[in-house]
């Protein structure tokens, strides 16, 4: 079997993390597989044929956690993501589902990426966790701003379809989660409620 090696995307999202949280916990990183992995069919289990591993581990602690799962939600590379008993998958837009697998993934999140070689070599930002900024978004909106405030809403609970569009179900979302985190519910994500998403 060829020598195991991480995807390129992958490194580059593990810098990406390392830069925004330099001193995030990392006892549950990892990306090669373990011997219960190893004992099954995983991401983190090195590709017969060419090595590969196509999955990454991201301790919950240190960071916001919320964020990674969008950030993750959003890349071009991104299979699936997996934290807290949910699922987001690629094939779903974003939309989670429940996680009933035996590791509800509560204390990190798993990401793996699509097994394409465009995938794997992605150079693509995740953008979230660098940071975001976008103008005050409200029913009606569209575009990539709106997919990621859906990603985020789906990260803190919701469960929308990210199509960018700004329609009534992201509307009732994030008046929910205005006013579970004590912000004026009035349907526009501008910069308090930004701030308050990023963590």
């Amino acid at each position: 079997m060829p020598a195991a090696y991480e995807a390129r995307s992958l490194k580059n999202l593990k810098a990406t993390l390392d830069a925004r949280w330099p001193h995030r916990d990392h006892g549950t990183c990892g990306w090669i597989g373990d011997a219960a992995h190893r004992a099954q069919v995983s991401d983190h289990n090195p590709d017969p044929r060419t090595g590969v591993v196509r999955a990454r581990d991201i301790d919950k602690d240190g960071i916001v956690p919320e964020v990674v799962v969008a950030s993750c939600i959003l890349h071009p590379a991104s299979r699936y993501t997996i934290y807290n008993r949910r699922i987001y998958r690629s094939a779903d837009r974003g939309r989670p589902r429940v996680y009933d697998g035996s590791n509800p993934h509560t204390d990190h999140i798993h990401e793996s990426i699509l097994h394409e070689i465009e995938a794997e070599n992605s150079s693509a930002p995740w953008e979230l966790i660098m940071g975001f900024k976008w103008p005050e978004l409200r029913l009606a909106a569209r575009g990539k701003d709106v997919k990621a405030l859906q990603a985020l809403l789906n990260a803190w609970g919701a469960s929308l379809v990210v199509d960018g569009s700004f329609g009534p179900a992201t509307d009732v979302a994030l008046k929910g989660y205005q006013s579970r985190h004590g912000l004026r519910t009035d349907g526009l994500a501008g910069p308090r409620t930004q701030a308050s998403l990023a963590g």
